[in-house]
């Protein structure tokens, strides 16, 4: 028999009316999931890594995560994520906002210098055991809980969380500088990619020439300006078809394409199958 007894002396982590709340959670085991470079204004990112290997370029940095792994991408990070072809990962996210930390600002969880991913150690089991909970309890839900209960398991990620990385630091071995640039480029693409883009567009309005720009983007990020644009749409339609009642022709106009066969031709040549309602990953 054991027992323990608990006061409230203890220091408050959270900023008052500043806990974590959920934004949205995600499971992942498609062994070809790609994503592009893309940037969350509001969110932080908690991601477990379940099993195989997944690499995650944040920033400047590439990253390698193995199975028991814990990530952190905060908001505004550029960050791009991929499932290893020869170990496929089977990740699960949890986006978090609207917390901060006590002297730190809103959404972030990391300490200065710090490396966003680690092996999980404090409290690991409890950490695979929340994401295993979420991924069974979540698919089946159809909103009958409340947003409370999903909270109480941003709150407590937040903090195991904040405990392992507290003392985690950034190796600046194999670091690179990106041409910033080209950075500022895929930050406009990213956060415009629903609209018309042209090369002659970009051209313009970053003062470089049309080559330069497809020269100095493509080796990179080893994909074109315009193919960026059509894989990030690619990948918000995806994510529409899997977790929203949306029509097709909608999630077209949605990601940018108000002809719904080209659409259709699109995703079925860059997705690999039709775009119709897809399963959730249970």
């Amino acid at each position: 028999m054991y027992q323990r007894c608990f006061d409230n002396a203890s220091e408050t982590l959270f900023v008052a009316g500043k806990t974590p709340r959920l934004s949205r959670f995600a499971f992942s085991d498609d062994p070809k999931w790609e994503s592009g470079h893309h940037v969350h204004d509001n969110e932080t990112e908690l991601i477990y890594v379940k099993k195989g290997v997944a690499r995650f370029t944040i920033d400047s940095s590439l990253y390698v995560a193995h199975a028991d792994d814990i990530v952190v991408i905060e908001r505004g990070r550029l960050h791009a994520v991929a499932s290893d072809v020869n170990d496929p990962a089977t990740t699960c996210t949890c986006a978090l906002y609207g917390f901060q930390f006590q002297g730190a600002e809103e959404n972030q969880l990391l300490q200065p210098h710090s490396c966003p991913v680690i092996a999980a150690g404090q409290g690991k089991e409890v950490i695979k055991t929340l994401f295993n909970e979420l991924s069974v309890i979540l698919p089946q839900s159809k909103n009958s809980q409340t947003s409370s209960l999903w909270d109480a398991f941003a709150y407590t990620l937040a903090i195991l969380y904040y405990e392992n990385f507290k003392n985690a630091y950034r190796s600046e071995q194999g670091y690179i500088k990106k041409d910033v640039l080209i950075k500022d480029i895929l930050f406009y693409l990213n956060n415009n990619y629903r609209e018309k883009i042209t090369l002659e567009q970009l051209s313009k309005k970053f003062r470089a020439s049309v080559s330069y720009i497809c020269h100095e983007f493509t080796k990179e990020y080893r994909i074109s300006p315009i193919n960026y644009v059509i894989q990030r749409r690619m990948t918000e339609a995806k994510w529409s078809l899997t977790n929203t009642e949306l029509s097709q022709a909608e999630i077209s106009w949605r990601v940018g394409y108000e002809n719904v066969d080209h659409f259709a031709k699109l995703f079925l040549r860059h997705v690999g199958c039709f775009a119709q309602r897809l399963p959730q990953a249970i």
